[in-house]
C-alpha cells in the first residue's frame, strides 16, 4: 500500500481506470492529467441527437472467481459519479473459460462529464521526455513527486536513475464499425465477441427513438469501407433498409511487448512511478485499491 499526500502527482491518460485513480487522489493532493487525445482513451464516447454511444466495443466484467468480488464495488464506485448499469437482455457471449457470475452493461457517460467538469488541471500535452529517480520523475522537464502510466502510451524511451530504457512502442489500429438504426427488429445481442463472419466484438444496444450498433472489423476485412462491411456481414447485410447513418472509426493504440513492460515495471521498482495495468478493466481496478 502507497500512502500518497501533498504530493505533486501526475497521471497519464483519461481511460476509465485511471480517471478514478485521478479523483482519489486529488482528495489530498494536486495532481495533473495528461491527455492529447478524447477524453476516455480506448472508452471515449460519442454522441448522436443528444445520446452518447461507446464507438468501441470495451466491457467491464470479470475474468476469474478472483474478480468476480470487485465488481459490485466497481458498480457502487462508478454510482457515486452518475454511472447506470443495466442487466444485459439480450445474448452475452465472452470467449472465455471462465463464465461471470455478475454481468452488466455499463453507462461511463456521467463519469467522463464530470470529470471535464471537474479537473481543472487537465493538460493536452503529449509527453516526449520522461527522467525517473528515486525521489522524483520529470515529464517534459517538469518535477513531480510521484507520476502513473497506463500500460499502453507512446514514449519512446525513459531515463531511469541516469540509465536510458528503450521501449520502442508498436502502432496498431483497430477498426470499428458504428451503425445508427430506426426503432426495427434486429439481432438481439448484448454483446458478444464473436458476432459474425465480419465483425468479432460487437453489441447492439437500444435507445429511445433508435437503436446503436458497435462492431470491431476482424483483421481479414480492415481493408473494405462501411458500405462494404455491412454487405459482406451474414447479420448486417439484411438491415440497409433500416440505417439512418453509419460510420468507420480507427483507433490508434500503442501496444508495448510484453518482456519489455515487465523489464520496465522492474526498471521502476522503488522509484516515484508505476505503471497501472489498464488492458483489463476489473484487474485495474485492484491495483489502483492499492493507491
Amino acid at each position: 500500500m502507497i500512502s500518497l499526500k501533498n504530493k505533486k502527482i501526475a497521471i497519464l491518460g483519461t481511460s476509465p481506470i485511471m480517471i478514478l485513480l485521478y479523483f482519489r487522489l486529488k482528495k489530498q493532493n494536486f495532481v495533473d492529467v495528461f491527455e492529447n487525445l478524447k477524453i476516455g482513451g480506448a472508452w471515449y464516447l460519442d454522441k448522436y441527437k443528444k445520446k452518447y454511444f461507446t464507438p468501441h466495443n470495451n466491457i467491464i466484467v470479470a475474468l476469474n472467481n478472483n474478480e468476480e468480488k470487485y465488481i459490485e464495488l466497481i458498480n457502487k464506485e462508478l454510482a457515486n459519479f452518475g454511472c447506470k448499469k443495466t442487466k444485459p437482455k439480450g445474448k452475452y457471449q465472452l470467449l472465455t473459460n471462465y463464465i461471470p457470475k455478475n454481468t452488466y452493461i455499463h453507462d461511463l457517460s456521467n463519469l467522463f462529464l464530470q470529470f471535464k467538469k471537474r479537473c481543472n488541471s487537465l493538460k493536452k500535452k503529449k509527453i516526449i521526455s520522461v527522467k525517473v529517480s528515486f525521489d522524483n520523475v520529470y515529464l517534459n522537464n517538469v518535477k513531480y513527486d510521484y507520476v502513473f502510466f497506463p500500460s499502453c502510451f507512446d514514449v519512446t524511451k525513459m531515463h531511469i536513475n541516469k540509465s536510458s530504457f528503450k521501449i520502442n512502442p508498436v502502432k496498431s489500429i483497430s477498426h470499428h464499425l458504428t451503425i445508427v438504426y430506426k426503432i426495427s427488429k434486429l439481432p438481439n445481442i448484448s454483446y458478444t465477441e464473436n458476432f459474425d463472419n465480419v465483425f468479432d466484438r460487437a453489441y447492439f444496444r437500444k435507445s429511445k427513438n433508435c437503436i446503436f450498433f458497435t462492431g470491431r472489423v476482424r483483421r481479414n476485412f480492415k481493408k473494405f469501407q462501411s458500405k462494404q462491411l455491412i454487405r459482406m456481414s451474414n447479420l448486417l447485410k439484411n438491415t440497409k433498409n433500416n440505417i439512418i447513418k453509419a460510420k468507420l472509426n480507427k483507433y490508434y493504440h500503442s501496444i508495448i511487448e510484453k518482456s519489455v513492460l515487465n523489464d520496465l515495471k522492474l526498471k521502476l521498482n522503488k522509484t516515484n512511478m508505476s505503471i497501472i495495468e489498464t488492458r483489463q478493466f476489473v484487474n485495474s481496478y485492484k491495483l489502483i485499491n492499492k493507491f
